[in-house]
C-alpha cells in the first residue's frame, strides 16, 4: 500500500469523524433527561442513548482511522496490517454513517429517512476510499510476490529427460568393482 496515500486518507477521515464527534456532542449536548411523565422520560432517555451512541460511534471510527495512521507510519516492509486496519476502519465508518442516518430519521420522527447530499457524499467517499486502499494493497502484494518461473516448453522438457536418460545410461554402462563380502553376522568375517 502506498504509505503516503494511506497516511493522508487516515488523517482526513480521522479529522472528519473527530469533527463529527464534536458537532454531535455540541448539537444537543450530552445531558441526562429528567422529566415528570414516564412516557416522556422514556422517549427522552431513548433519544439520549441514541445520541450518546452516535457520539461514541463517531469517536470509535475516529480512533480506528487514527490507529490506521499509526500502523501506516510504523509499519515497514509488508503492508498487510495497514490494509487490514484500514478495512476495519472503513467498514466501521460505513456502519456509523448508516446509524447516523437512521438516528437522524428517528429523532425527526419522519416517516422516511432524510437523505442529504452531504451524507450521500460522505458515504460514497468512504466507499471510494476503501476501494482505493484495497486496490493499493493488492498492487503492493503483486509487487512483493515472487516472479513466476517461466513456463517450460516441450523442447526444454525433452532436453531435461534426454539428459537424465544419458546420466542413467552412463551409470549402468560403467564397470562396477564388485567385491564379495561376507554377511555381517558371520563370526569368521575379518
Amino acid at each position: 500500500m502506498n504509505r503516503t496515500f494511506s497516511i493522508l486518507l487516515s488523517v482526513y477521515w480521522a479529522v472528519i469523524f473527530g469533527l463529527a464527534v464534536w458537532t454531535a456532542a455540541q448539537a444537543e449536548g450530552i445531558v441526562v433527561p429528567v422529566g415528570s411523565l414516564a412516557a416522556e422520560t422514556a422517549w427522552r432517555m431513548t433519544t439520549f442513548l441514541g445520541h450518546l451512541g452516535i457520539v461514541l460511534g463517531n469517536a470509535l471510527v475516529a480512533a480506528l482511522f487514527t490507529w490506521t495512521l499509526v500502523v501506516s507510519v510504523l509499519e515497514n516492509g509488508d503492508r498487510r496490517e495497514t490494509a487490514n486496519v484500514a478495512a476495519v476502519a472503513c467498514a466501521a465508518a460505513l456502519v456509523m454513517l448508516l446509524a447516523d442516518l437512521l438516528h437522524t430519521g428517528l429523532s425527526a420522527s419522519a416517516a422516511a429517512v432524510p437523505l442529504s447530499t452531504a451524507t450521500t457524499m460522505k458515504f460514497l467517499a468512504v466507499l471510494a476510499s476503501h476501494l482505493v486502499l484495497r486496490r493499493e494493497g493488492e498492487a503492493a502484494e503483486q509487487a512483493n510476490a515472487e516472479p513466476a518461473p517461466p513456463a517450460m516448453s516441450r523442447v526444454n522438457t525433452l532436453q531435461i529427460i534426454d539428459a537424465a536418460h544419458d546420466a542413467m545410461a552412463r551409470r549402468v554402462a560403467q564397470r562396477q568393482r564388485l567385491r564379495f563380502s561376507t554377511p555381517a553376522n558371520d563370526h569368521w568375517s575379518p
